[in-house]
């Protein structure tokens, strides 16, 4: 005969009380991993939404003006693709890079604003959250905003492509890709 486990009322108690909340806790989250839709599933093929776009890699928000570089920073829109390696810069040379970039084009080009940056992805889809007819070869990674952001300087923002979500705790020693804008002309 083996002995049995004696607990006190209080004990037991206890342990009812953890087990309820481990249960709780092991059913709500089964509600975090819902699976979204991926954004080339979801947005026909050829729906450009509110955005203009033309054969020389641009694309022009038809609400806020902006003109958008269709490819990432170091690619070129050839044939309706982008073409060439996107560049991972950390945060000061992506905005000396804008800045070279403008000197060489004649046009004044800069990183988006968290705003800018945010008004381009989808809310209802992921992977990448945002519209690949507009932006056909945009990676799924944290890109470069112009926004510094309320932290410590050695922070800066991104917004996530794979769901659109910025946050402004990105070190900005890490390279990370970014896109091109320039003002309405």
């Amino acid at each position: 005969m083996t002995p049995r486990l004696m607990w006190s009322p209080r004990r037991r108690a206890l342990f009812r009380v953890l087990s309820a909340c481990c249960l709780l806790l092991l059913l709500n989250s089964c509600a975090d991993y819902r699976s979204e839709e991926k954004c080339s599933d979801s947005i026909p093929r050829g729906d450009k939404g509110r955005f203009v776009v033309n054969n020389d890699g641009l694309a022009k928000d038809s609400e806020t003006g902006t003109v958008w570089y269709r490819c990432a920073a170091g690619q070129r829109y050839s044939n309706f693709r982008c073409k060439g390696d996107v560049l991972y810069l950390n945060w000061d040379d992506a905005l000396a890079y804008a800045v070279e970039f403008s000197d060489k084009s004649g046009v004044t080009w800069r990183l988006p604003t968290d705003d800018e940056m945010k008004s381009v992805t989808e809310d209802s889809c992921v992977s990448p959250a945002i519209n690949q007819n507009v932006f056909p070869a945009i990676d799924v990674a944290n890109h470069w905003t112009s926004s510094k952001g309320l932290h410590q300087d050695v922070f800066r923002c991104a917004v996530n492509t794979y769901n659109g979500r910025m946050s402004c705790r990105q070190a900005r020693v890490v390279g990370q890709p970014f896109m091109l804008v320039r003002d309405e002309q």
